[in-house]
């Protein structure tokens, strides 16, 4: 048979089974770690076993039909048999008991830097910030509307786990972005981007939009558990920091800088001029706004701790 034709179909099957994995993997939550790891590795272990089953059925199918010459049924006896022995070979159960115990490593790796954020264990692995370094980053302050009141009503029980699944629903957008959490404060998340990754598409200023549609998909949801949908504002600066790893006990990546005070004030101003995403005009001047967007010129404000204004703009869809 062509291998040509083999490798095709092989990369249609595993690529379709791991495509459909991914929407799988982001809808399993477990509470503990360990469990977690353990059912993220089933479904990854179970997609690759029914995608090997799904090539060597194709392959029994089409070797079977190139050498009679006749259609063989999809049932057919001997076909299936030929694969279950193939399946249950001892020495394909070992490996596949080697390869479940390798996934399970991996897997738990994985879910220690997802737990960490993009990129960050990498980082602590090479020591990329042991010294400080000067990046010119993007960043987003965004923060919960009237949560001193939300928490009021709701209790400090119920309002947590309602910042809970705030910060939980909105993280594929992030991910989507190709952005990273910084660290949350309270009911408050400061998210960064490189400037290439933010900058392309409007990556960043979009993402502010796709938690809009995330959060709007489970109003029901929220609804029912809460009594209330949260609503959020974000303010975005651009600038240089410097990023360094401190703590021996705790260690962490922090970002020292102007940039990040900026964004946090820009945040602030935003139910002064009642807007849900407010931009800096350094961060206005780089971007490209794609269709469906556009900025609304604002004017300038003096913010507080500073002697210069800073240029705002709303962003809107059109």
């Amino acid at each position: 048979m062509n291998k040509i034709v083999v490798a095709c179909v092989a990369a249609i099957i595993f690529g379709t089974g791991f495509h459909h994995l991914g929407y799988i993997r982001q809808r399993v939550r477990m509470k503990k770690f360990w469990p977690n790891v353990a059912a993220q590795t089933g479904l990854m272990y179970l997609t690759l076993v029914v995608c090997m089953i799904f090539c060597t059925w194709f392959l029994g199918w089409a070797y079977s039909r190139l050498s009679s010459g006749a259609r063989p049924s999809p049932l057919n006896p001997e076909l299936i048999n030929a694969l279950g022995v193939f399946i249950f070979n001892r020495q394909m159960l070992v490996w596949g008991f080697i390869g479940l115990a390798v996934a399970m490593m991996i897997n738990a790796t994985f879910q220690i830097g997802h737990k960490l954020g993009p990129g960050v264990l990498w980082n602590w692995i090479t020591g990329k910030y042991y010294d400080p370094r000067e990046e010119e980053l993007i960043f987003m302050f965004i923060d919960l509307k009237d949560s001193t009141g939300l928490a009021e009503r709701l209790g400090p029980l119920k309002f947590s786990a309602l910042v809970r699944d705030f910060f939980h629903d909105m993280t594929p957008a992030i991910l989507e972005s190709k952005g990273s959490v910084s660290h949350y404060i309270g009911d408050e998340a400061v998210i960064y981007w490189k400037l290439s990754a933010g900058l392309e598409r409007a990556r960043c200023v979009k993402m502010f939009f796709e938690v809009q549609d995330a959060i709007r998909l489970k109003t029901d949801s929220y609804k029912a558990s809460y009594g209330r949908v949260p609503e959020f504002k974000a303010g975005m600066h651009v600038g240089p920091v410097v990023a360094t790893d401190v703590g021996d006990v705790k260690s962490e990546i922090v970002f020292h800088g102007d940039t990040l005070n900026t964004a946090a004030r820009i945040q602030g101003l935003c139910n002064e001029f009642g807007e849900g995403l407010l931009i800096s005009g350094d961060l206005a001047t780089k971007l490209k706004m794609p269709a469906g967007y556009r900025l609304l010129p604002l004017g300038s404000k003096v913010l507080k701790g500073r002697e210069q204004s800073v240029e705002l703009s709303g962003v809107l869809p059109c």
